[in-house]
């Protein structure tokens, strides 16, 4: 499965000096796209179709885009950034109490900063450096990614907390569920915008993978030497939705090659395709790389989580992207697999 690595059709990062000082020094003033989706979520007329032809002409350029009127109120962002914050604030004696936990592919609870496993299959550039953030996991509970039942049962009780936050695990999880009711959102517009039954993508979101990460980047003293807060990647999943508190130091690579700082546009969340989508659409949507470095004086929070396909769902290239002079580029497999194969070592 190595064409996952890299899936994205604007080209291969060289691993050379000049390359790797692009990443660290964004310098492209090239648009990241903004969605509305408040005349889709409003259901006005036309508001779907005219949606998802933007999405369409964002996926097949640049593959980020903020999402405004998402539905998702400023109150419930701020309070999970708040509830982070604490957790992060803990002594690292308490953290260590829910150290990290992974069950197949998901991983649940702590870890430290550099301690953070590494995957040959995840970073795009090689000799890096063990990234500079901790994090803390939770997965979608009562069933993650269409495990079996007795598995999914399982995976929802190694979701690990802190026992000493009061209210911390009600907010989190509340927060996940809006996410969750966000990417469903999104499944009418991604079949449309592929010329496809509105409800095409429906049957293979039974049991969704939502993943969740608070993570917390101390201030990085020096730019270079391959070290990151977290080095370039693609995403496995479907699509990311990232929400940043009020610290830049994400970047992204744009369609010139160069890389972009990522502006924090209040009210909007960060979107990204993922993986999957390259392979569904036979590569015709984007998964775009990206890196963190904090260069600033103070930490730096966000909180991405990630939305794929059920576990058991075959991911394989959609009839519309395919055909006699267009054969599809990769083999059928489920969502399971190529997340195995994307954490290994």
């Amino acid at each position: 499965m190595s064409d996952l690595k890299e899936a994205d059709v604007r080209g291969e990062i060289k691993d050379d000096a000049e390359s790797i000082y692009l990443v660290d020094h964004p310098d492209s003033t090239e648009e990241i796209p903004i969605l509305d989706l408040g005349p889709y979520l409003r259901r006005e007329p036309g508001g779907l179709e005219k949606t998802a032809a933007h999405l369409r002409e964002i996926s097949t350029s640049v593959g980020f885009f903020y999402v405004k009127d998402h539905g998702i109120s400023q109150d419930l962002i701020d309070r999970v950034f708040h509830e982070s914050r604490r957790f992060h604030a803990l002594p690292a004696s308490t953290k260590e109490e829910v150290g990290s936990v992974k069950i197949d592919t998901f991983e649940s609870g702590y870890r430290a900063v550099g301690k953070e496993r590494q995957y040959s299959n995840v970073n795009i550039i090689g000799d890096v450096k063990p990234n500079l953030y901790s994090a803390f996991r939770v997965n979608r509970e009562g069933g993650s990614g269409g495990l079996s039942m007795s598995d999914a049962e399982r995976a929802a009780e190694r979701n690990l907390w802190p026992s000493n936050l009061l209210g911390f695990k009600e907010v989190v999880l509340d927060y996940l569920g809006q996410i969750e009711k966000l990417g469903r959102s999104f499944l009418p517009l991604w079949a449309a915008s592929l010329n496809l039954p509105h409800d095409y993508f429906e049957k293979y979101f039974a049991t969704p993978h939502t993943g969740l990460t608070l993570l917390h980047y101390p201030p990085q003293k020096k730019i270079g030497d391959r070290q990151y807060g977290i080095a370039p990647h693609t995403d496995n999943a479907f699509m990311t939705f990232l929400a940043q508190a009020n610290i830049s130091g994400l970047a992204v690579r744009m369609p010139s090659g160069h890389w972009r700082a990522v502006d924090i546009i209040p009210g909007t969340l960060l979107v990204n395709t993922g993986n999957v989508m390259v392979r569904w659409t036979n590569g015709e949507y984007l998964s775009t790389k990206h890196r963190v470095i904090n260069f600033n004086e103070v930490d730096r929070y966000s909180i991405p989580v990630f939305f794929g396909p059920s576990g058991d769902a075959v991911v394989e290239v959609v009839p519309t992207c395919q055909g006699p002079n267009r054969q599809a580029k990769f083999e059928p497999a489920t969502y399971l697999s190529l997340r195995k194969w994307y954490y290994s070592d």
